[in-house]
């Protein structure tokens, strides 16, 4: 299969530590979009959030959003030297559920800014363009180091690394897979084993196109 053989748009990696794989695209990202949200440029912070993306099928565990939101935000508090917690500056957000009254819905993306007045504000993106609110006024926001496939769907990023969970996960689904890898413009990397990626497109579907059809047909 395409996997097996690493190309400019796919490949796969299997490997027992996660961290040394995950750490170098995440922390790219994480650094760029922190220096821009210090110095106060919120709409190349927001910009700089579709360069990559880390996609897990599960929120907890090993292999979950939440331990490696963590881990990322550990890995910037190290670079940076700051106290990553609450509402930091560079904080990447995920919009969680509408707010019809703030006009900010569920999917769309922000990040913490401090503006040239010294000013904390939180900017989203959205359909209007960019939006800024104090960052209390946010409720249904969550931390978008990493992210849920489930919660990428109808989102893209240049590239996008994929978390598969071990072999036996009952979230190990074609339609999950192919949720995961579609979120890709240009490169996807598929970090997991041969078997779990096996489990998840043992039923491939008809209509395959783009990058599902390298994947699917090698």
């Amino acid at each position: 299969a395409a996997l097996r053989t690493p190309s400019d748009e796919v490949e796969l990696v299997e490997t027992a530590d996660l961290a040394a794989v995950l750490r170098l695209d995440a922390m790219r990202t994480a650094t760029r979009v922190h220096a821009a949200a210090v110095a106060g440029d919120a709409a190349t912070a927001v910009d700089l959030l579709d360069g990559h993306r880390l996609l897990c099928a599960h929120r907890e565990g090993p292999y979950g959003v939440r331990h490696w939101n963590r881990q990322v935000e550990q890995w910037l508090g190290e670079e940076t030297g700051q106290a990553l917690h609450g509402w930091y500056v560079g904080r990447p957000l995920l919009v969680t559920s509408n707010d019809y009254a703030l006009n900010v819905y569920n999917g769309e993306t922000g990040v913490v800014v401090r503006r040239p007045d010294g000013q904390v504000r939180a900017y989203v993106a959205g359909a209007g363009g960019l939006h800024d609110f104090a960052p209390g006024r946010l409720e249904a926001v969550e931390t978008m180091h990493a992210m849920t496939i489930h919660k990428a769907q109808g989102s893209q990023a240049d590239r996008v690394t994929v978390l598969l969970p071990e072999e036996g996960s009952r979230l190990l689904t074609r339609e999950l897979f192919y949720t995961a890898v579609t979120r890709a413009k240009r490169h996807v990397r598929v970090v997991g084993t041969e078997a779990s990626v096996r489990a998840a497109v043992a039923t491939v579907a008809q209509r395959a196109t783009g990058l599902r059809r390298r994947i699917a047909d090698g």
